[in-house]
């Protein structure tokens, strides 16, 4: 920041309007008043470069802040989508148990046709038998 200044400060003004505006913003100092000027314009200096190390302190810390909570965020957009995942695949687990059950009952419906039908089957092979002697 010290080299813009000093840049700034070693420049040449040739534009007649910038010239103007430069001189309408001199100030005359009394030799007298030139101690206490210089004092005020030593602390305001100083409470400048203070407020200008605090600023950019602040700006690092804030920084470091925006970029935890970007971190925080992709977390959370991560564990989201996993919830995301996993409440898919709750539902695939629960039409698969769904299915499993309709499919549990429809064998255990032909297993009791079939064995309804191997009863009557023995049944009529034992009247053939006894039929036949």
């Amino acid at each position: 920041m010290e080299n813009r200044e000093q840049a700034r400060d070693k420049t040449l003004i040739t534009d007649p309007k910038k010239i103007n505006a430069a001189h309408e913003n001199v100030q005359l100092i009394e030799w007298e008043d030139f101690d206490n000027e210089l004092a005020r314009l030593w602390s305001l200096t100083s409470a400048l470069k203070e407020a200008n190390e605090k600023k950019q302190s602040l700006q690092e810390k804030l920084q470091s802040l925006i970029q935890v909570k970007n971190e925080s965020l992709n977390k959370l957009n991560e564990l989201e989508e996993m919830r995301e995942r996993l409440e898919a695949r709750k539902v695939v687990m629960a039409n698969m148990s769904t299915h499993c059950k309709v499919a549990t009952e429809g064998a255990k419906k032909q297993e009791e046709m079939l064995s309804t039908e191997v009863r009557s089957l023995l049944v009529a092979g034992t009247s053939l038998s006894v039929a036949r002697k």
